[in-house]
């Protein structure tokens, strides 16, 4: 080991001594090879001898360690030459070890939510017409409220919307859920007239996502008069797919009626340029290409869907569902369609990327699985000198970004927390107490010194949503979340740079869009 090298190892022993490998990671395309930076959010190109070397210290947190790389003398001492020109100019490798989130003050938080909420849900009834097998609202689950008989009344409604009209900026989404929205069509129709009386000055886009069996030629007709209206319709692929788990109360499959609704709301929102229809697919296990495949072959058979129709996928979230109960025991990758293991945590995004880079036309579920993983890679932010503070991984402020009201008129962040800490009511208002202590105290307590150790931590689009219980943050399920996040990232990270080498031009429309 020659002198320069020695006194290499030296200056990275003394730049940190705990663990590197919070301090970024190293990724391959198919034909390169790179290093992301957390404290500036950079990212360098490397030769196989720098790749080398950062992977060691990133690895095992030892600069010692690098003498035993095979690497000849030389190219060593270039690549150590090139990273601490890089340290020395770029700041690599200084993310400061966090301490804390970027959060408000408690005193702050009244200010910051009446400036304005931007988005109201509201619970119009825990009824279904459905009865989804992978649903999480029913009794197999613990974890969230069973199927219920509970409408939200006129007068919790109308509670809930005089409280936002005195909390509200120039905008506010308009949003409807359940159980099935259009069970409590009636009451939909009654809130969106009221909002519009009691807030004249303010604009109101609406929208509401539905199974779709309920449409009929007036409701659709209804909701193509409003100003701005979007639907997110849910359908899960082909007949065979779709039926197997969303059913009817007796049993029966519902894939011809939700077609039937969703050709309905096409004809009647034609030509109309602020409404909008989006689809999602929730995909159960096996989690195969071609599974994959064939529900995406479906959705490019619509013909008489517009083309600009956003079609998205989800994994199924089963909560505590015992999924043999449900007849289809089979949760497992189909072998020989993926193989290592960031690719099994994340089988979806994996095909997209085999099926964008192999079809030109990119119509379908590919586009919008690979798009929303990379918008977070394309607006990342990128400083001259490391930050020294991380944001709440993909966490909003609660109250603020949106407001969740149940059918009796308590208030909770969003809709994807059934099982959480209420953050106030109809009557009272937001609870500012609660907000603070469950939502910004115990995340930040809980989170922090696991988030300061993770080289994704400024890249994390982890929320609250898969991590509480009904008594606050779990720990163990928020940490059960972090190693597919960042699998995840790491892959969009791959990915993205995979087309800037060769298909920049498939980035483009990326600044005209943001991460939702």
């Amino acid at each position: 080991m020659g002198y320069e090298t020695k006194n290499a190892i030296a200056f990275l022993e003394n730049l940190h001594t705990d663990y590197w490998s919070r301090l970024g990671t190293v990724f391959e395309t198919e034909d390169n090879q790179y290093f992301y930076d957390t404290g500036t959010g950079k990212v360098f190109a490397c030769d196989p001898a720098e790749y080398a070397v950062l992977a060691c210290l990133l690895n095992t947190s030892d600069p010692a360690e690098i003498t035993g790389l095979e690497l000849e003398e030389r190219a060593l001492t270039r690549a150590l030459d090139t990273i601490l020109l890089l340290v020395d100019q770029e700041k690599i490798l200084q993310a400061p070890e966090f301490k804390s989130f970027v959060i408000p003050e408690k005193a702050e938080l009244p200010g910051i939510i009446q400036g304005g909420i931007e988005q109201i849900i509201i619970e119009l009834t825990e009824k279904c017409n459905l009865r989804c097998k992978y649903c999480l609202y029913q009794e197999d689950n613990v974890d969230t409220r069973n199927f219920s008989k509970q409408d939200m009344d006129w007068e919790v409604a109308r509670k809930a919307l005089d409280y936002i009209s005195h909390n509200v900026g120039k905008e506010l989404a308009l949003t409807f859920y359940g159980g099935e929205p259009l069970v409590n069509f009636k009451l939909m129709k009654q809130c969106i007239e009221y909002s519009k009386s009691i807030m004249p000055g303010v604009n109101i886009p609406v929208s509401f996502t539905t199974n779709l069996t309920l449409v009929t030629d007036e409701i659709a007709a209804y909701l193509a008069t409003l100003d701005q209206c979007s639907v997110l319709c849910s359908l899960d692929g082909p007949e065979h797919v779709h039926d197997y788990f969303r059913v009817t109360v007796g049993g029966k499959g519902s894939f011809h009626q939700a077609l039937r609704g969703l050709k309905r709301l096409v004809k009647a929102f034609e030509g109309k340029a602020r409404h909008t229809l989006g689809i999602n697919a929730v995909l159960c296990p096996p989690y195969s290409k071609p599974r994959f495949d064939e529900v995406n072959d479906f959705f490019k058979t619509l013909e008489w869907l517009p083309k600009d129709t956003k079609i998205d996928c989800s994994y199924v979230d089963t909560g505590t569902l015992d999924w043999s109960k449900l007849g289809h025991v089979k949760t497992t990758l189909g072998d020989g369609d993926f193989y290592s293991d960031d690719e099994r945590t994340d089988p979806l995004g994996k095909w997209a990327e085999y099926t964008l880079d192999s079809d030109q036309d990119e119509r379908g579920l590919a586009k919008e699985l690979s798009q929303n993983k990379l918008l977070r890679i394309h607006n990342r932010v990128i400083t001259d000198e490391p930050l020294l503070g991380i944001r709440m991984n993909g966490c909003c402020i609660p109250g603020r970004r949106r407001l969740y009201v149940t059918t009796d008129g308590k208030f909770k962040v969003c809709e994807k927390m059934a099982n959480s800490p209420y953050i106030g009511d109809v009557e009272a208002g937001i609870d500012i107490d609660a907000l603070n202590k469950y939502y910004f105290e115990e995340y930040t307590e809980k989170s922090i010194k696991h988030c300061s150790n993770c080289w994704a931590a400024r890249l994390c689009s982890i929320c609250y949503a898969p991590c509480y219980q009904e008594n606050g943050l779990d720990e163990e399920k928020k940490q059960s979340q972090c190693y597919g996040e960042r699998a995840s990232m790491k892959m969009s990270l791959k990915r993205y740079h995979q087309l800037i080498e060769k298909s920049p031009e498939k980035l483009e429309y990326f600044n005209e869009i943001t991460v939702s």
